[in-house]
């Protein structure tokens, strides 16, 4: 008996360490999902950048412009899984600029210090209905130095209605700009294609055509004495320029881009026939300009 138990008890011990055999096991997936990649943009880019020439809305505002800025969206409504509805972004970006040198800088009436600085506080809804994005939006500049004293330029603030579409290989934006400050529309048309050459680098050539409808450059004039006397414009409604160039953005890696750029600057009637009132005579001429932005995303 003693010797069964035994024989019982060796068998039983047996077994239970004889590996289980599974059946056949399912063939790999051919196609394995990859994990979802870590989104840590903040989506927040920053920018330095150096322009030969301060062009603003046609008018040559002076030689050596050194700015830096901050921009970003916020994604608010929508997205890719959306049943076609688009979705709704808040935009927003701060620049701020100054004139370098003293080469010539623009001056109503030619007189005083025609140091200029100025910041630039936007903010915006933007909708992306696919085929086209719609923007409206607001924006403030504070205007500094001898502009702003002595040529008695004003602060502006604006409302925008901006449009964004493309028609094949040919980006369109245009906008319409209002300041209720000064007082004035300016609306602009930009056309613009890119063309890669590389992985990291794109040949990016542009257009942009301006009208302004009483136009000043926030040099309404409101009080009508000193310099601003011999240069108050606000019934100037005509085309203002021409601007045409070439970009080039180079990727230097993951985040950061320098876009090097040529450009000319052709003015039109509601510029040519501005009179001169002792400012450079190269506000109001053709003038070839170009520069570099350096820009970080994060």
């Amino acid at each position: 008996m003693k010797l069964n138990a035994l024989l019982k008890t060796l068998g039983f011990l047996a077994l239970a360490a004889t590996p289980v055999v599974a059946g056949p096991s399912a063939p790999a997936p051919k196609n394995p999902i990859a994990p979802a990649p870590v989104n840590d943009d903040l989506g927040i880019t920053a920018s330095i950048g150096y322009d030969t020439s301060y062009v603003w809305r046609g008018l040559n505002f002076g030689s050596h412009w050194v700015r830096a800025g901050l921009n970003g969206s916020l994604l608010l409504v929508g997205g890719a899984a959306e049943d076609g509805a688009g979705s709704t972004s808040l935009l927003w970006d701060a620049q701020y600029g100054s004139l370098a040198g003293d080469q010539d800088h623009f001056m109503p009436g030619g007189a005083g210090n025609a140091s200029f600085q100025r910041l630039q506080l936007g903010a915006a809804l933007s909708h992306d209905f696919g085929p086209a994005s719609v923007n409206l939006g607001y924006r403030y500049y504070r205007n500094m130095g001898g502009l702003s004293t002595a040529g008695r330029m004003n602060d502006g603030q604006e409302v925008s209605l901006g449009l964004a579409t493309a028609l094949g290989p040919i980006n369109l934006t245009t906008s319409g700009n209002y300041d209720f400050v000064n007082n004035y529309w300016y609306f602009d048309l930009n056309a613009s294609s890119t063309i890669a050459v590389t992985d990291a680098i794109s040949i990016v050539p542009y257009a942009t055509i301006g009208f302004g409808h009483n136009m000043n450059w926030q040099f309404a004039g409101s009080n009508g004495s000193g310099v601003t006397s011999q240069w108050t414009h606000n019934n100037v409604s005509s085309w203002t320029a021409v601007t045409t160039g070439i970009q080039v953005p180079i990727k230097l890696n993951s985040r950061a881009t320098l876009t090097p750029y040529i450009a000319v600057n052709i003015p039109m009637s509601g510029i040519q026939n501005l009179p001169l009132s002792g400012t450079p005579s190269s506000a109001y001429s053709s003038v070839l300009f170009g520069g570099v932005t350096l820009s970080v995303r994060f």
